[in-house]
């Protein structure tokens, strides 16, 4: 594995009163989670070190090139919703 990184973000709900100001910022209930694995050579999920549980993530893409005059590169990112 070459790199890793990880970012969540969660929706904030609102209420506003007359003159537009904010009065009440709530969280929502959904966490979402984006995870991104770069790797150089083996491109196998199963030879990263754990960073944490796959169980339950959502694989959005996946990349993978090769060229000659290179190792084989791979970029797999997956997003959990909790």
């Amino acid at each position: 594995m070459q790199e890793s990184s990880e970012e969540q973000s969660v929706e904030v709900a609102t209420i506003k009163n007359e003159v537009g100001a904010t009065v009440v910022a709530q969280p929502k209930g959904v966490v979402t989670t984006r995870v991104t694995i770069r790797s150089k050579g083996d491109v196998s999920i199963g030879s990263t070190p754990s960073i944490g549980s796959f169980s339950g993530f959502k694989v959005t893409s996946a990349k993978i090139s090769e060229s000659n005059d290179d190792f084989r590169t791979a970029e797999i990112t997956a997003t959990k919703y909790e």
